[in-house]
C-alpha cells in the first residue's frame, strides 16, 4: 500500500519525480511480473510459505531506501534521488512478485470451492480496514508533521506493517508443493494455455481491455490533485482512504453472495461502478471545479467497484485451469495481463508529462484519457456478459442445501 500506493506517488513527487517517472514507477508492480512465471520454477523446492515469506520478506528491506532518503530531508532534492526511489520501487516490486507466485495456488489448495469466494472478501475487507487506518494515520501525520518528517514516519510504519504480516504468514498452514517444472519448459507449457483454454485467452482479453486505463487511473489521479489542483499530501490521503471505506461496504455486501450467483454480474456491476467515477473524474478535469467538495464520494465508489472487481477475479482465477496446471496458469496469466498492463503507465506518463523544467501534467490529455476509459469499460461491460462460470453446477447444488 505504502511501497506501490499513493503515498509512493506523493513521495516521488516530494522528489521532484515529473510525470514520466511516476509512471516507470507505477508500471513496475506489473512489469515485473513476468518474474511470477519464473518462480513457479522454484515452488517444488522452496513450497508455497517459504516462498511467499522469502519473497515479501526481501522485498520490506526496500523500503529502508525511501525511509533513508526521508531522514536525510534534501531541500533540493539532486536528480539522483528520484531515481533512486524508482529503482528501490522496483526492486520491491520484482521480490513482491516472487512472492505472489505461491499466493493463490497456496490458498486455493488449503480452501474449500465453495468458500473462496468468502475467503476472498474477507481478505479484502481485513486488508481495506488495515488500509482505512493506514492512510487516516498518513493523512494525520501530513497534517501535524508535513514534508519529509511525516514520510519518514510512514516509511517506519510500513516497515513494522511488513515484519507483522510476514509473522501472519507463517502461522498459516502449508500446502504439499507443486510437481517440479523445469524453466526450459515454461514457454511451451505457456503456449499450450494459450492454445488450449478458451476461457483464459477470453477472461485475459477482457482484463488487458479493462487494463488500458484501469491500471493508470490511481496513480494519475493522485499526481493531478498534487500538480495540478495543489492539494496537500494530507487532503489526498484522505481521500484515498474513503477508497478503502468504499472497499470495505463493497466486500461487506457481497461476502456471501459471491459464492452463490454467477460471477459475470459482480464483474459488470464493478464495470458501471468504474464508468460512473471516470464519468464524475472527467467533468471536475474539464474544469468543474466544485466537485472537488465530493471528491471523496468518488473515491468511496471506486472502492466499492475495485472490492466487487477484485472478490470476482480472485475467485474466478482457479477455475481456469485445473489443480496440477494452477501455479502455472496464474503466472501465465497474471504475468501477461502485467506486462501489458504496466506499459500503460509508462505510455500514460509520457503521453500526459507538461514539456518544460516545472514538472506537471497536460490536462487537456488528461481529459482524453477518461474519455477512453469510459468507453473501454463500456465494451468491457457488453463482453463480460459471456464469462462462463465453471462453478455453475456447485452453486446450484450448494444454494439448495442452504
Amino acid at each position: 500500500m505504502v511501497g506501490i500506493g499513493s503515498p509512493m506517488v506523493l513521495m516521488a513527487e516530494k522528489l521532484g519525480a515529473d510525470a514520466s517517472q511516476i509512471g516507470l514507477a507505477s508500471a513496475f508492480v506489473f512489469l515485473v511480473l513476468p518474474v511470477q512465471v519464473l518462480a513457479t520454477s522454484t515452488l517444488s523446492r522452496l513450497g508455497y510459505r517459504r516462498q511467499m515469506v522469502l519473497g515479501w520478506g526481501v522485498r520490506a528491506l526496500f523500503l529502508a531506501v525511501p525511509l533513508g532518503l526521508a531522514l536525510h530531508a534534501p531541500e533540493e532534492p539532486a536528480d539522483w534521488m528520484p531515481r533512486l526511489f524508482v529503482a528501490s520501487v522496483f526492486c520491491f516490486c520484482f521480490f513482491r512478485a516472487f512472492g505472489v507466485a505461491a499466493h493463490v495456488p497456496w490458498l486455493a489448495q488449503i480452501l474449500p470451492v465453495l468458500l473462496r469466494g468468502r475467503f476472498f472478501a474477507t481478505e479484502g475487507l481485513v486488508t481495506s480496514l488495515v488500509g482505512v487506518a493506514t492512510l487516516l494515520l498518513s493523512s494525520a501525520l501530513f497534517a501535524r508533521l508535513e514534508g519529509y518528517p511525516a514520510f519518514a514516519w510512514m516509511y517506519a510504519l510500513a516497515l513494522v506493517g511488513a515484519a507483522l504480516a510476514i509473522a501472519s504468514l507463517r502461522h498459516l498452514p502449508d500446502a504439499p508443493a507443486p510437481g517440479p517444472i523445469p524453466i526450459r519448459s515454461l514457454h511451451r507449457e505457456a503456449r499450450r494455455l494459450w492454445i488450449e483454454r478458451r476461457d483464459f485467452r477470453f477472461y485475459l482479453g477482457l482484463s488487458l481491455l479493462g487494463s488500458l486505463v484501469g491500471s493508470s487511473l490511481g496513480p494519475f489521479a493522485t499526481y493531478y490533485l498534487r500538480s495540478e489542483a495543489k492539494l496537500s499530501p494530507s487532503a489526498i490521503l484522505a481521500f484515498v482512504a474513503a477508497t478503502f471505506a468504499g472497499q470495505i461496504a463493497g466486500l461487506v455486501g457481497i461476502r456471501r453472495a459471491v459464492d452463490r450467483a454467477p460471477l459475470r454480474r459482480f464483474f459488470r456491476a464493478a464495470a458501471l461502478g468504474v464508468i460512473a467515477v471516470e464519468l464524475f473524474w472527467l467533468a471536475y478535469v474539464a474544469g468543474v471545479s466544485e466537485l472537488e467538495a465530493v471528491l471523496p464520494v468518488a473515491y468511496f465508489v471506486l472502492g466499492i467497484a475495485l472490492a466487487i472487481h477484485n472478490t470476482a477475479h480472485a475467485t474466478y482465477l482457479p477455475e481456469l485451469a485445473p489443480e496440477e496446471e494452477r501455479p502455472l496458469a496464474l503466472a501465465v496469466f497474471t504475468a501477461t495481463l502485467g506486462v501489458l498492463s504496466g506499459l500503460g503507465p509508462m505510455i500514460w506518463g509520457f503521453v500526459l508529462r507538461r514539456a518544460g523544467s516545472v514538472p506537471g501534467m497536460r490536462v487537456d490529455r488528461f481529459v482524453a484519457f477518461f474519455v477512453l476509459g469510459i468507453a473501454f469499460q463500456a465494451l468491457l461491460f457488453a463482453l463480460q456478459g459471456r464469462i462462463r462460470d465453471a462453478r455453475g453446477s456447485r452453486i446450484g447444488s450448494a444454494s439448495v442445501n442452504r
